[in-house]
């Protein structure tokens, strides 16, 4: 079967272009473009509500759009954006407004240079229209019109069994084709088991390139160890001890058996191997203080010449190695691919799920049977409005939400695990929100003086993601910059001194692309800088004033940020850079045990029914955990192919 590659339609390469080097970005846990906003969800083909809606979204300042619509279409845009940049964002509305009404959608290229702008547009047009649609939002101003009630809590009919088309008997059933789903297809079938997967869309799902895994040969080999104790101290410490322990003892005790036969697979099928590749994966940070520590967790299937994405045509990630990889080994022994193919309704009998209704691509209704077992590996929620208001609130105030193939997030598992029986996850939503944009030298890579629009520095700005992420989501405004001054470059190499020069490189190029946008701002004196940013210049200084103390000391007494992170703000010129927040996933899923069966709120294992992926809950809570890169992944891998090979020979992983 050959794979076909599907570029959603609200991903603009032109943007990612702007900003990108060999290996300037980082994409462990999802495929993530800057200043994109919003995914697209909605169809075509579409009625609305006839009227007005109000949202609004964080650009420079807070940009408000008010939509018309009739029954089909967008009649009429009114942008407010008083709050920006008078030469850029607010020069850009006339142009963004035509770009809508000619879109007749918020997914619109936007203004060169006025990406915060063009990204708040999006977004705001994009809640719009799901108001207008009749569907709850977690962003705006206005209250959107009242939803038909929570989708997990309300079960459809029954598809009733005589407008089924056809039925196909399998023995393990595998919904999603991506890195966890792929895995669990090869971990069943090439264990003898008649296998099925099942995937809404028309290829595989390869995001990103990181995957974590702890003493693999290849490690061993390169003289990677681990402390095996401490690294579970530090992730279930991180969950606030809401996660399942033995679930991620099982990742940190199995995972190195797992990916040791993916190495294998990678060797007869002539993919090279790569430790922390991206640079999120640090190679000197085991000994930071165990606030910012980060194994050598994470392993790359590809070669560093291809660099992250290895196709910008089919807009196909390094990770496209690696889940192609498994999914041809599944077809060679024996799994069937069915594409085009969405999970509607789980089948149960009694107290035990025995297959799937499915969707075919002409509409039909089709039974899949599984004897032994359905594994759910159907992705996150980020594309779900209700689920993300009611789960994880906050991924609601990033900046952007990017994700393909489009209808891929839509929370489908958690949907149809709950309408069985299943419990939500009982840990917290852990989104991993990552600064990433155009912009160079940002807080995904580098220390810099963190501000808000009050010009008060708020945080810890070490680059461990969540940290920087989650304080500046919850700034004034939503909004905030790191400064830096013009001996940057030496900065950069005290702070990365493995790195720094590769950080320098692609920063050159991103220099250019963003000079004068609001992605970069300069000033010859922190006075014009203040000016530019729109904040109180007197507290700016005041504030650069006692950071520089803090670095000429050694010690940063209102934050903790180590010395090598220190990075005075002294010779102009002076930049300001915005610190972005991006969603690349939200990990949550349904209540599982340590087998990674669904379970009930009581705790009773659902018969037949497992989750792996972000389809699976209780192994993170609160916030992603970066100690350990390629996290997300290289649990949906290793649950995927220990579950995929335990039903095989009706085993659960953890007996």
């Amino acid at each position: 079967m050959s794979f076909r590659n599907q570029m959603a339609h609200e991903i603009s390469r032109r943007n990612f272009l702007k900003g990108t080097a060999a290996g300037a970005l980082s994409l462990a846990v999802g495929a993530v473009l800057p200043s994109v906003g919003k995914t697209k969800a909605f169809a075509e083909d579409v009625t609305y509500v006839p009227g007005t809606y109000t949202a609004t979204a964080t650009g420079m300042g807070t940009v408000k759009v008010e939509v018309t619509f009739d029954e089909k279409s967008i009649t009429d845009i009114v942008l407010d954006v008083s709050g920006e940049t008078p030469d850029i964002g607010q020069k850009a509305a006339d142009t963004l407004k035509e770009q809508v009404l000619a879109a007749q959608s918020g997914d619109i290229d936007g203004v060169s240079g006025a990406s915060l702008t063009s990204g708040a547009v999006r977004e705001a047009v994009n809640n719009c229209i799901a108001q207008a649609r009749g569907v709850s939002v977690s962003a705006g101003e206005e209250p959107a019109p009242a939803s038909a009630g929570l989708s997990w809590e309300n079960p459809p009919a029954p598809i009733p069994e005589s407008e089924i088309t056809a039925t196909y008997d399998y023995e393990v059933v595998v919904i999603g084709a991506g890195v966890a789903g792929n895995s669990a297809a090869e971990g069943a079938a090439s264990q003898g088991a008649k296998t099925a997967l099942i995937e809404q869309s028309n290829d595989l799902t390869a995001h990103g390139c990181d995957n974590a895994c702890i003493d693999s040969k290849f490690q061993k080999e390169l003289g990677i160890e681990f402390d095996r104790d401490e690294i579970f101290k530090l992730l279930y410490r991180w969950s606030q001890q809401e996660a399942n322990p033995v679930l991620i003892r099982t990742w940190i005790d199995r995972s190195g058996e797992v990916f040791d036969h993916f190495i294998d697979l990678a060797d007869k099928y002539g993919i090279g191997l790569m430790s922390a590749y991206s640079n999120t994966s640090k190679v000197d940070w085991e000994d930071n203080d165990e606030w910012f520590r980060e194994y050598r967790t994470a392993m790359s299937f590809g070669s560093p010449e291809e660099g992250i994405i290895i196709d910008f045509e089919k807009f196909q990630f390094l990770e496209y190695h690696l889940v192609e990889m498994l999914a041809k080994e599944a077809q060679a022994c024996g799994a069937e691919y069915f594409f085009n193919t969405r999970a509607q309704q789980l089948v149960k009998e009694g107290d035990r799920v025995t297959g799937v209704i499915c969707t075919d691509e002409n509409g039909n209704y089709v039974k899949y049977n599984a004897s032994k077992g359905v594994i759910l590996a159907t992705g996150d929620f980020g594309g779900n409005p209700d689920m993300v208001k009611v789960f994880c609130p906050i991924s609601a105030r990033a900046d952007s939400v990017t994700y393909f193939p489009a209808n891929g997030n839509l929370g489908d598992g958690i949907n149809m695990a709950c309408w069985v029986g299943a419990a939500v996850s009982k840990s917290k939503a852990a989104p991993a929100i990552h600064p990433i944009s155009n912009s160079p030298l940002t807080c995904l890579d580098m220390s810099w003086l963190g501000v808000n629009k009050d010009g008060v520095r708020f945080c810890a700005e070490v680059p461990f993601e969540p940290y920087v992420t989650n304080a500046r989501m919850n700034q004034p405004g939503n909004i905030a910059w790191n400064i830096f001054d013009s001996k940057y470059e030496e900065r950069v190499m005290k702070q990365e001194p493995n790195s720094g020069a590769a950080i320098l490189e692609a920063a050159a190029a991103a220099f250019e692309s963003c000079k004068d946008t609001d992605l970069l701002v300069e000033g010859a004196t922190l006075d014009e800088l203040a000016e530019k940013l729109g904040i109180p210049a007197e507290t700016f200084k005041a504030t650069v004033a006692r950071y520089n103390e803090m670095c000429a000391s050694g010690a940063d007494t209102d934050f903790g940020v180590p010395e090598r992170f220190l990075a005075p703000v002294e010779e102009g010129p002076f930049y300001a850079v915005p610190m972005p927040a991006t969603v690349l996933a939200i990990p949550f899923g349904v209540h599982v045990d340590k087998n990674s069966q669904v379970c009930t709120e009581n705790d009773e294992p659902i018969g037949g029914l497992f989750a792996v992926g972000n389809a699976q809950g209780d192994f993170f809570a609160n916030s992603y955990p970066v100690f350990c890169p390629g996290l997300s992944h290289g649990r949906a891998l290793t649950f995927g192919s220990l579950v995929g090979q335990a039903l095989a020979h009706d085993r659960l992983i953890n007996e």
